[in-house]
């Protein structure tokens, strides 16, 4: 029944960027510098998990290329080191493309060198960055300027010492749910692209909007898992039992892409959580310093303190992987879907 698979993924860019016009608006203007050759602002895009807040960068982005000679790179920098940001940036700029055992000062002084007119770098599920030194090292290229992407804007600006927070020229950018019709509009769009004609109605998507409660990429998914229901189904529309059982299935989908995203750490104390039903605080360190050995053993990386514990924790809880219940030393993680697994085996360590 899908008719083109691609308008259904993640990254798939529409040719408008529906009811988020005046978001493009305000980025664009805060790049609009670039259009002379000059340094554009900085900017921070928050909000939920699933409302577009990757999509509306690229957009952006992709619109001002077309009318401004600039470099930009796009860094998925959820784990990433210092070195490891600086050289993701690098490979997406011309005629760069360090080896990985390039030493992190020679990596920075080669940005310095490369970056020779406005280069715009987003910095994709940014929230852990302000614990390292990348923002001041990215501060320090003449000419580029960064987008960080994070669901806590408050946690993530709190991090910042008062001297980089005058380095950078920072402009903060909102995005919060749609609306149902918003929403509906913009699963009307998809479906004209990626679905035959006529096999889902107007009624139909606004009653996926209102379940997903205005989280597009919980729209698109589910819309996507109808779909390919009615197929299995070998139904010719989709019905009303495919609309409902989607759900679940899309729901299913987004935690497990969400999941295989995050680097080991994050998996770990997550597989944790799964396995031991839910666990409090005290009782989820005390099992994560039970295993770290073996599970961190030939892996070239180190167990991780208990308050960069708590930031990947925070991360679990924004892609709605943990439930968190309670406070302080009464916090309790719950899986929010125990069937969702890593690859990790603590069962038999534990």
């Amino acid at each position: 029944m899908i008719a083109d698979p691609a308008v259904f993924d993640d990254e798939h860019l529409p040719r408008r960027l529906l009811h988020r016009e005046a978001a493009v608006d305000y980025l664009s203007r805060a790049w609009e510098p670039a259009l002379d050759g000059d340094q554009a602002h900085d900017v921070l895009i928050h909000g939920p998990s699933g409302v577009g807040k990757t999509s509306l960068a690229r957009f952006t982005l992709q619109k001002l290329t077309t009318h401004a000679d600039i470099y930009s790179a796009h860094v998925e920098s959820l784990g990433k080191t210092t070195a490891g940001v600086v050289r993701s940036v690098l490979h997406d700029l011309p005629g760069s493309d360090p080896a990985t055992n390039t030493p992190r000062e020679d990596l920075c002084i080669e940005l310095r060198e490369r970056v020779d007119q406005p280069t715009i770098v987003i910095l994709d599920e940014a929230d852990d960055l302000p614990a390292t030194d990348i923002l001041d090292r990215l501060a320090d290229v003449e000419g580029l300027s960064i987008v960080a992407i994070c669901h806590d804007h408050e946690q993530w600006l709190s991090q910042l010492d008062n001297q980089l927070r005058r380095r950078l020229l920072l402009k903060e950018l909102a995005l919060d749910r749609f609306g149902v019709n918003e929403l509906a509009d913009i699963l009307e769009a998809r479906a004209r692209r990626g679905l035959p004609s006529g096999v889902v109605t107007r009624e139909q998507l606004e009653t996926i909007a209102d379940e997903v409660a205005g989280v597009a990429r919980k729209g698109i998914q589910s819309l996507r898992q109808a779909s390919l229901l009615a197929e299995e189904r070998d139904h010719s529309e989709i019905g009303a039992d495919d609309v409902a059982d989607s759900y679940e299935r899309a729901q299913r989908y987004i935690l497990e892409q969400n999941l295989g995203s995050l680097p080991f750490h994050h998996q770990l104390l997550y597989e944790l959580i799964r396995v031991g039903g839910g666990l409090k605080a005290g009782e989820l360190h005390d099992r994560y310093e039970a295993v770290a050995d073996d599970v961190y053993r030939g892996r070239g990386l180190t167990p991780i303190s208990e308050r960069s514990r708590r930031l990947k924790l925070s991360k679990l809880e924004d892609y709605e992987l943990i439930e968190v219940e309670g406070k302080n030393r009464h916090r309790e993680y719950i899986p929010s879907y125990a069937c969702v697994k890593t690859s990790i085996e603590v069962n038999q360590i534990i």
